[in-house]
């Protein structure tokens, strides 16, 4: 580095001091521009931890709207279960009164034919019964007449033909009573299966569906709100990231500031210094000026008193020597 004089150092001072307050300025303003990202970051922080509660809010309700279609859609499928069920019983009953009725026609069928056997006169089974005992009673205790013997066999032979024909019917009449009872119960119980059927389809299993298809509504609405609010803890998230980078660059350029504030402070002290030091170099030097100028003053006195004193003109001690000055000087 040249010499400086006196001049130039201060005018290296005023540069640097110049430079100090500008760098110091920038680092205020850097501050100021990180507090208020750092401020900036913490309300982004406070907003996106606010959307992930909501968000974790909004899952939990969707799990439990899907927890209740299952449970739903589990009901809905043991009434459906019931309805094949009861459908199944009713085919069943179907079948089996198709079935009964077929028999019953055909035991009528067989009723007219033997009613076709005997005449078609109606038959009274307990009056065969008395008729034949008496005939047989009276064939007993009556003479014997070969004729009338084979009357009586003809007779009786029709008779027990009539009798036995009255006991097929009788069975049939049963068998028929029988299963128009069967036939009846069946068709009651096929009612009452339908009816069954037909409240469960417009009662539990329409409010079933009902109540599906509005938590179905629900969840959907559940999924747009955290499809939005995903979107919005991404958005914020990325502002976030966005918020940390800007800090830390501003921190990297406040640390470059400051670095550089500290080389000009030491630079300024430096040339502070070299400003003291010449200041004091120039006091010294004006000194030994001073102090040469007082010798020089000293030794023409000195040198005129001695010429006086050749000259045998009157001096004082000190003019000679010089020592009142100096005197003065010390003083």
């Amino acid at each position: 580095m040249a010499f400086l004089n006196e001049e130039e150092l201060e005018g290296k001072i005023r540069e640097l001091s110049g430079e100090i307050l500008k760098v110091r300025s920038e680092i205020e303003t850097k501050e100021k521009e990180r507090e208020g990202l750092r401020n900036e970051l913490n309300k982004v922080r406070e907003e996106l931890s606010a959307v992930i509660n909501q968000l974790n809010g909004k899952r939990a309700e969707l799990r439990s709207i899907r927890d209740e279609i299952a449970k739903l859609r589990k009901n809905r499928d043991d009434v459906v279960n019931t309805l094949k069920q009861l459908k199944e019983r009713r085919t069943e009953l179907l079948n089996r009164i198709k079935e009964l009725i077929g028999r019953v026609r055909k035991y009528r069928e067989l009723m007219r034919m033997i009613n076709d056997l005997v005449g078609g006169k109606p038959v009274d089974k307990e009056k065969l019964k008395e008729l034949i005992d008496k005939l047989e009673f009276e064939h007993e205790i009556s003479p014997t007449d070969p004729e009338k013997e084979w009357e009586f066999f003809r007779t009786i032979q029709q008779l027990e033909k009539e009798l036995n024909a009255a006991e097929v019917l009788s069975r049939i009449k049963e068998y028929i009573s029988r299963d128009s009872q069967e036939i009846e119960k069946m068709r009651k119980e096929r009612m009452e299966l339908g009816q069954q059927m037909k409240d469960l389809y417009n009662n539990a299993l329409a409010n079933i569906k009902s109540q599906i298809q509005e938590l179905k509504k629900k969840r959907e609405s559940i999924v747009n709100e955290i499809v939005q609010l995903k979107g919005r803890r991404d958005s914020l998230k990325a502002r976030r990231d966005e918020l940390k980078k800007a800090i830390l660059s501003k921190s990297a350029e406040i640390k470059e500031l400051r670095a550089r504030l500290r080389e000009l402070n030491d630079e300024l002290n430096k040339y502070q210094l070299l400003l003291a030091a010449a200041r004091k170099s120039k006091s010294l030097a004006v000194k030994r000026q001073e102090e040469a100028r007082i010798k020089e003053e000293l030794r023409k006195r000195a040198e005129e008193g001695l010429q006086k004193l050749m000259r045998g003109e009157r001096v004082s001690l000190n003019d000679l020597l010089g020592l009142e000055f100096d005197e003065d000087n010390e003083k």
